[in-house]
């Protein structure tokens, strides 16, 4: 832990006191110990990222949060979102357009989005493709091929990192297919290697949500195990954001581990790493997981560290997957987006791409997240109504596309 110069201060002011003479003394170590943590509950208390933790916890918990920015947001900058943010007209959608949608993996968040993207695309009159990934670059690849060989107008993919696949997205813009990718974070350094769009998924803004969160739960005392999946750089970028936000906490500590997608993706593996990793972190109280994968298989890595009692679990995406360990109490926190909604935005673009407009900014698409809790999450762990409850955004694209 950090002493602030506040604690510092103070503790030197009383050892100079004659009436803490006493406190100070070496004689007298447990009322040393009683002033140390009294002194330690105050600082906490009043320190002002607890406070504005607070308020962007309960803010995110009652609905929706908004900012501007994925990245280097201020506390000040995270605001409720009580009014539609996002686009205000949208050309006529194009008929006859045929959509690749290509996912990361089976049985993750990537897939459901992809089958609410499939449903929306359906209601625009389009054609869709589900193609699905197995979590490496090489099944990557081979989604896009596939794609490819059925000669879309659209190939839109759900966390399939540009970095991954730049050689198909090549082959993409050569057959004048247009690429948008959903939850990668955007290449502006190597523009050939790039996706045509980029739509946010927020997920850096999620893992501020939680951070936020965690300081307040912890009353600014927070000792974090927090797991990094490298190969998408854009969940490194949201560990990124995340631990800027804990180093605002001085009294608050994150240590960083790496696993892979195939780890989380298999059952064992992730409960095993999750056991090791808590075995070398014996301190720590709350485990933060990049997304909601087999979160369940994290939870009981907690068990079999014996740390159920003293470790909470964080994770984000806030899917079905996240809400189920909420309601069964293994999970205490998930910071999300509603994957529908970001579907829709995605579509929303691809309208505007084919019609020849520009991308909508990551400021203007007005997505927003929602904390849930055990308090606010639904008896049937569905995720979707939760986020149409807290606010209507798909009225605003029905109308939009002219279809509500």
């Amino acid at each position: 832990m950090k002493p602030s110069k506040f604690r510092r201060g103070l503790l030197a002011a009383l050892c100079t006191s004659a009436m803490f003479i006493a406190a100070c003394s070496s004689d007298d170590d447990e009322s040393s110990t009683t002033t140390a943590e009294s002194t330690e509950t105050t600082e906490a208390a009043g320190d002002p990222i607890l406070e504005e933790a607070k308020r962007i916890t309960e803010l995110a918990a009652a609905g929706m949060v908004y900012a501007p920015s994925d990245t280097d947001q201020s506390a000040a900058d995270i605001v409720a979102m009580d009014s539609w943010l996002g686009p205000e007209s949208t050309p006529e959608a194009p008929a006859d357009v045929k959509i690749a949608i290509l996912y990361c993996a089976p049985g993750t968040a990537c897939e459901v989005a992809a089958n609410l993207a499939k449903t929306a695309a359906e209601s625009l009159g389009w054609t869709v493709e589900s193609i699905a990934g197995a979590g490496t670059p090489e099944s990557f690849a081979t989604a896009f091929d596939t794609a490819l060989a059925g000669d879309p107008d659209v190939i839109m993919t759900l966390a399939m990192p540009d970095l991954a696949v730049g050689a198909s997205l090549a082959k993409a813009r050569d057959a004048g297919v247009v690429t948008i990718s959903v939850a990668d974070a955007e290449n502006a350094a190597d523009p050939n290697n790039a996706y045509d769009v980029y739509v946010s998924y927020r997920m850096p803004l999620m893992h501020q949500i939680n951070a936020y969160a965690i300081i307040a739960d912890s009353e600014a005392q927070a000792k974090v195990l927090l797991v990094n999946d490298s190969a998408f750089p854009n969940l490194v970028l949201s560990n990124t954001e995340f631990k800027r936000v804990m180093d605002l906490c001085e009294a608050c500590e994150v240590t960083e581990v790496d696993w892979q997608i195939t780890d989380a993706l298999d059952p064992v593996k992730a409960q095993t790493a999750i056991s090791n990793f808590l075995q070398s972190n014996p301190d720590v109280g709350y485990v933060v997981v990049p997304y909601s994968i087999n979160l369940s298989a994290v939870v009981e890595g907690v068990r079999a560290a014996g740390k159920e009692d003293s470790v909470t679990v964080v994770a984000k995406d806030g899917d079905d997957v996240g809400l189920a360990e909420i309601l069964k109490g293994g999970s205490k926190f998930n910071a999300g987006v509603s994957l529908e909604w970001i579907s829709y935005a995605a579509l929303d673009e691809a309208v505007r791409a084919l019609t020849g407009n520009e991308p909508t900014p990551t400021a203007n698409l007005g997505v927003g997240v929602h904390l849930f809790t055990a308090e606010n999450t639904p008896a049937d762990g569905k995720a979707e109504p939760a986020y149409l409850s807290a606010f209507d955004w798909k009225s605003e694209y029905l109308s939009l596309w002219g279809l509500g």
